[in-house]
């Protein structure tokens, strides 16, 4: 009856699966996984021992890399997020119109930043905070506008400023051919109690793509 020796240990196989994972925590678990692995092939006499050990070795070299861009995801995109934009208006709504321009990394002009910040003042007050809103299933559908080039996404907010909260729509630009990796948000539509909209940048159309 075979007693096991010379298969390959399952130990090595999974050192090496999570060794290719794309979460720190997971290639982080390959070591001790791959030093099992060893002790199974030394003792058992087991194959495995060249794949524990690129294990070991992947996961030396992965998981630092895999470290970092969880954390620049994190602080980049997912906390932005999170947050939404509010932070961003209010600074220009309290007269940070550079700050505003380069936090949504905008071209227009200083005159155009302060028109529409005073007309966002005027009819609503100063931004308290937003929070995400999701919607229902049923009512999901794919947003954006036709002109828009790069990788970026569409976030519905409730955005409460000094006169109430109002519906608002942001777009969140991580990348664009041009400019690489950009990770702000770079376009607002806020919705007025009477039904109408303000729209940053001014006559940027906001349409759900047909």
């Amino acid at each position: 009856m075979s007693d096991g020796r010379g298969r390959l240990s399952a130990w090595s196989v999974v050192a090496i699966v999570l060794a290719i994972g794309l979460c720190p925590f997971v290639t982080a678990a390959a070591i001790p996984a791959g030093l099992l692995a060893l002790r199974d092939v030394s003792r058992n006499g087991r194959r495995g021992r060249r794949l524990a050990i690129a294990a070991i070795v992947l996961a030396a070299v992965l998981t630092p890399i895999t470290t970092i861009g969880a954390l620049w995801w994190n602080n980049h995109v997912r906390t932005p997020l999170l947050e939404g934009p509010a932070q961003l208006i209010a600074e220009g709504q309290h007269g940070d119109v550079a700050a505003f321009l380069e936090g949504t990394s905008s071209s227009e002009s200083q005159e155009a930043a302060a028109g529409f910040l005073a007309s966002l003042t005027k009819q609503l007050g100063i931004i308290r905070s937003t929070r995400p809103v999701e919607r229902p299933e049923a009512e999901a559908s794919p947003e954006g506008d036709d002109t828009a080039v790069g990788w970026w996404m569409w976030v519905r907010y409730e955005a409460m400023f000094e006169d109430g909260a109002v519906p608002m729509r942001a777009r969140f630009l991580l990348s664009d051919p041009e400019r690489g990796w950009v990770t702000a948000f770079d376009r607002f539509e806020v919705t007025t109690p009477e039904g109408g909209s303000l729209v940053w940048p001014i006559g940027k159309s906001v349409g759900e793509d047909q």
